[in-house]
């Protein structure tokens, strides 16, 4: 019996032996664990800075998209480039005759350039041009003053207001008779004329007497007066805006 104690007491031992030999392995193998994990981290830790380092460029041009929020913002940006370009041929093009041809075209001055517009009898109005509807003494209602009416006596002479050519002579039921003479761009309409001294094709000079002041039917109730009208590419303008 007491030999199977001492024996029982030597495997004790040995099976403490055993275990403290484990738990120091284990705990080495922790050590090395850890020391593997620690020199790891910090490799880890300066790598990132070496990527960041080289990573900048990649993320630039994703980052100038999100930030502009505007469509074809890069493009802009590319454009500059090409355009400074362009200038250093553009600088060689001044040694070639090409300006010096299109300086040559305002040379030429139009006929409303060189035309100025007299009055065809006195200044003094009697109604202004309006657009708008004016009432009438004659016809008792509202109507549009398509042209102005230029004090005058009946009989005094009617002057053409520049150069240009008779387009058309008739008589009008409303403004009696009436002489249309083309002047450049402006179509002039003499109405209310008692005697007509042109007819259709003639060349007019400035200041030629065309006619005499008549009656004009529409407007019998007012005073004596030319019934004046200016149209420019169809449509009526305000006389007083042509006329110096």
């Amino acid at each position: 019996m007491a030999e199977l104690n001492l024996h029982i007491q030597k495997n004790g031992r040995k099976g403490s032996s055993k275990g403290f030999y484990i738990a120091l392995g284990v705990c080495l193998i922790a050590v090395g664990v850890a020391a593997w994990t620690t020199y790891d981290s910090v490799v880890n830790y300066a790598t990132p800075e070496d990527k960041s380092q080289s990573e900048p460029v990649q993320s630039t041009a994703p980052a100038n998209n999100t930030v502009s929020g505007v469509y074809g913002e890069p493009e802009a940006s590319s454009q500059p480039e090409v355009s400074s370009v362009a200038p250093e041929a553009a600088s060689s093009k001044p040694a070639e005759s090409k300006p010096q041809k299109t300086s040559s075209v305002p040379d030429k001055p139009t006929a409303a350039e060189v035309t100025s517009y007299s009055f065809p009898v006195g200044k003094t109005v009697v109604q202004k041009f309006s657009a708008d509807p004016v009432y009438c003494k004659t016809t008792l209602d509202w109507r549009a003053h398509t042209g102005v009416d230029l004090s005058a006596e009946k009989g005094e002479d009617v002057k053409a207001i520049a150069n240009g050519t008779v387009t058309k002579t008739y008589k009008d039921d409303k403004y009696g008779n009436i002489v249309i003479i083309t002047h450049g761009s402006v179509e002039a309409w003499y109405c209310g004329l008692d005697q007509m001294k042109v007819k259709a094709g003639d060349k007019i000079e400035s200041g030629q007497v065309i006619g005499t002041v008549g009656t004009v039917p529409i407007e019998a109730d007012e005073e004596s007066h030319l019934h004046f009208v200016t149209k420019v590419n169809g449509e009526y303008v305000d006389p007083l805006t042509i006329l110096k």
